[in-house]
């Protein structure tokens, strides 16, 4: 039974009206108390320490990822560009006069072997994504190969700027392959800058 003046107060009344003390606490029965009251405790929590918490992504790899995929995309049109962009140079090779029937199968060719070139790149250029993706996460490891890999494909951009140099129309092909070599430049120092260096784990 509540007391009137006090309703959180409960009071225990017999049949005969008396309203002895409330019975004594059982072993197994557990006392609610409500929050607010003085009888109301919360053991606090451990404090986090700041080496504890996970690291911010510095801007450092967040730039170096989004440059990584920057140049693997655009290293996939390094030869359809010039492969396209001579497509009269390869049908005028070595005939002064073509027909109109012989011109449109050799356009035909040029264009597929330029949609092949430009797969076998994008396959190429796949890990790059992948790993760049990975580097997000601060994986050594992915920076690592993101490193070999960028040796490589800067190498490979050096090879086809001096074929594209011997093309008729090299201007387009050739500054592609220099833009992808600063790109690769530039994502190599970005992940390894103090800033990433504190995050790659």
């Amino acid at each position: 039974m509540t007391d009137p003046q006090n309703p959180d107060h409960v009071q225990w009344q017999n049949p005969a009206g008396h309203y002895p003390a409330p019975p004594a606490e059982t072993p197994g029965h557990y006392q609610v108390s409500h929050v607010g009251q003085a009888s109301f405790s919360m053991a606090p929590l451990a404090p986090v320490l700041p080496q504890e918490l996970a690291p911010s992504r510095p801007a450092t790899i967040t730039a170096a990822m989004w440059i990584w995929i920057a140049g693997a995309v655009l290293s996939v049109a390094v030869l359809p560009v010039m492969l396209l962009g001579n497509t009269e140079y390869f049908l005028n090779q070595g005939n002064a006069s073509v027909s109109e029937q012989e011109r449109q199968v050799g356009e035909f060719g040029v264009r597929a072997m330029a949609l092949m070139f430009g797969f076998a790149m994008l396959v190429a250029a796949s890990p790059y994504i992948a790993f760049a993706v990975v580097l997000r996460n601060g994986h050594n490891w992915a920076r690592i190969l993101l490193t070999v890999l960028g040796a490589l494909g800067f190498m490979s951009m050096i090879a086809i700027m001096f074929i594209a140099l011997g093309a008729q129309v090299w201007q387009a092909s050739v500054a592609i392959c220099i833009v992808v070599m600063g790109l690769t430049v530039a994502a190599v120092v970005l992940q390894f800058l103090p800033a990433s260096n504190k995050f790659v784990r």
